[in-house]
């Protein structure tokens, strides 16, 4: 038997995500392998995944070490399972029967004996009839109905309930495996058939499922990808590459229909590049037949109207082209066309009735095509009767882009007062106005507001950003006592300004900073539970710290002392001090 060579937990970590290495851990110490075999330098087994049949895991070794993995979930050997084989090796190997290689095995059979071994295979497993038909002879067609009820019955055996999505997922891809090998044999009328079934199967079935994971997705996108090949080499057979165009029709339009959930992306790209002039039109037809069915569906409309523009680039005058970007609200390409025409009043026409978002980015176009007084114009005429601050963001940038400083400052400066104020903006406004020498002017005008609007979180943010500790300090004692008591207040997140003035405050003023800490330990300890004490605990050595730097140690003492004294019945706190040393 092959000497496999010796490998690390570092080995196996390189070949998969952190996350599928830490639940590869948890399945191994879980004992989720069974059935573990080595063959050559080849490691087989069996891992009880989260569906009810477990999934076949194997790894091949080289002299190097892991040369190929492969698995029969979703992710096909860069997956949990894998992890959980090679660290089952790795702590017992003893366990792991020598067999011989299958095909060595095999080899020694007589026809009848292997006859006799696939019908047992097929009583044990009746679902492995549907692989006789790619086998044989080549390019006999395929009965379409067999794998059409296979595709119903992974959807049936799978249920519905949590994860029943990956479950259904492993099973059509066994069923894709299928079609996969028709395409490697170049027999792409069956392959078609299969990839039909799955597509159909699919579309009916596909939102009845969370699917969260991506893992009928990812069937479905792995279709595409074997259907592009298919179109790619079959280029005699008329009837077929229309059935492909079709599907790869269908699976754009269901991904559109629902939204752009990221299935069949590279489907028209496909149709454009992989087809015949003739071919396009036909697409085309059945692009035009689906926009008159779409109704008021903006996104539909879009999505489709450019992917008709694609199809009839060569073909299109530009009034058609206007025209077809018009009826299916693809402005930008209306406004775009119309600049390269050097038709710019009816350009600006176009985009002064979009919407405010959809103007900013009609905008852009315009200063590509070196019009950027008529955009700055269209954006300032807007401003006068919208809320959207994204428009004055906008001009602001187009200011600083053509280096007008002060009236991007002026900007800057509106926004601040208009939008919910912040550290980045008051950074960008001090960044401009230092530039042309305004800075002592505007800073305390901003600083006021912050007062007048009791915005003592920010104000805290500015005063420890400059460095000035004692004024962080002194605000932060008066947000305590105002009514809006952001720093001690039980929301979310509650007093995490006033953990960073204490950070802050640490080497200079570091009993301010004991009497934030002691304030927050406090609070912890009300709160109750387990993670609550262990983060007292990490305050708490802060403390401990913060009292031996100032060589107060009999404080510190008395202080552990008496918080320990007051919550002697609290089980779960005194473990958690004994385990953090205290």
């Amino acid at each position: 038997m092959s000497a496999i060579p010796a490998i690390t937990e570092q080995d196996i970590h390189e070949i998969v995500d952190d996350g599928s290495f830490q639940r590869g851990q948890q399945y191994f110490r879980g004992g989720n392998i069974f059935d573990t075999r080595q063959q050559g330098m080849t490691l087989k087994a069996r891992c009880q995944g989260s569906r009810s049949q477990a999934y076949g895991v194997q790894v091949t070794f080289d002299d190097q070490g892991i040369d190929d993995t492969s698995c029969s979930c979703p992710l096909d050997g860069y997956c949990k399972h894998v992890v959980a084989l090679l660290l089952t090796w790795l702590a017992n190997p003893e366990e792991f029967i020598e067999q011989q290689d299958v095909e060595a095995v095999l080899e020694h059979y007589s026809r009848t004996e292997l006859i006799t071994l696939i019908k047992k295979m097929l009583q044990r497993e009746p679902d492995l009839e549907i692989l006789l038909p790619t086998v044989g002879t080549q390019h006999a067609p395929v009965n379409p109905e067999i794998y059409r009820r296979q595709v119903r019955a992974a959807f049936q055996n799978a249920g519905y309930e949590w994860g029943a999505e990956a479950e259904a997922a492993d099973e059509l891809l066994s069923i894709k495996d299928i079609g996969d090998g028709f395409v490697q044999q170049k027999d792409y009328a069956n392959a078609v058939a299969v990839y039909e079934a799955i597509v159909a199967g699919m579309i009916e079935n596909y939102n009845i499922y969370d699917n969260e994971g991506g893992d009928l997705g990812s069937v479905l996108n792995g279709c595409v990808d074997e259907l592009k090949e298919c179109l790619v080499n079959e280029q005699n057979d008329r009837e077929l590459r229309e059935k492909i165009m079709q599907l790869l029709l269908d699976i754009y339009e269901f991904d559109v229909e629902s939204g752009g959930i990221g299935i069949g992306e590279d489907a028209p790209d496909i149709l454009v590049e992989h087809t015949t002039a003739e071919e396009r039109r036909t697409i085309a037809g059945w692009v035009r037949d689906i926009l008159s069915k779409v109704g008021n569906n903006d996104w539909s409309k879009r999505a489709f109207g450019g992917f008709l523009l694609d199809l009839e680039a060569d073909t299109l005058d530009d009034e058609a082209f206007l025209r077809i970007s018009r009826e299916t609200g693809r402005t930008e390409d209306v406004v775009d066309r119309l600049l390269a025409l050097g038709r710019v009043h009816e350009a600006v026409r176009e985009a002064e009735q979009a919407s405010d978002y959809s103007l900013m980015g009609l905008a852009d176009i315009f200063v590509e095509y070196e019009h950027g007084n008529i955009a700055e114009s269209m954006i300032r005429e807007r401003v006068k009767t919208s809320q959207d601050t994204r428009l004055l963001e906008w001009l602001k940038n187009h200011y600083l882009a053509r280096n007008d400083v002060a009236a991007a400052l002026d900007l800057d400066n509106e926004l601040f007062y208009k939008e919910f104020p912040s550290l980045m903006r008051y950074h960008e406004i001090r960044k401009l106005a230092e530039q042309v020498g305004l800075w002592e002017t505007l800073r305390p005008a901003l600083l006021d507001y912050l007062a007048e609007k009791q915005n003592y979180q920010l104000l805290i943010q500015i005063a420890l950003d400059e460095g000035d500790i004692d004024k962080a300090l002194d605000l932060l004692k008066t947000e305590q006592r105002s009514e809006r008591g952001y720093a001690y207040s039980y929301g979310y997140g509650y007093s995490n300004i006033a953990l960073t003035v204490a950070k802050a405050a640490e080497e200079t003023h570091p009993r301010e900073a004991i009497e934030i800490y002691r304030k927050h330990i406090e609070r912890l300890i009300n709160q109750r539970g387990r993670g609550s004490y262990q983060a007292a605990c990490q305050y708490l050595l802060k403390m401990r710290d913060l009292y031996e730097n100032l060589g107060e140690q009999e404080a510190w003492t008395k202080y552990i002392t008496e918080l320990r004294d007051k919550n002697r019945i609290l089980r779960a706190l005194k473990e958690e001090l004994a385990n953090a040393g205290l």
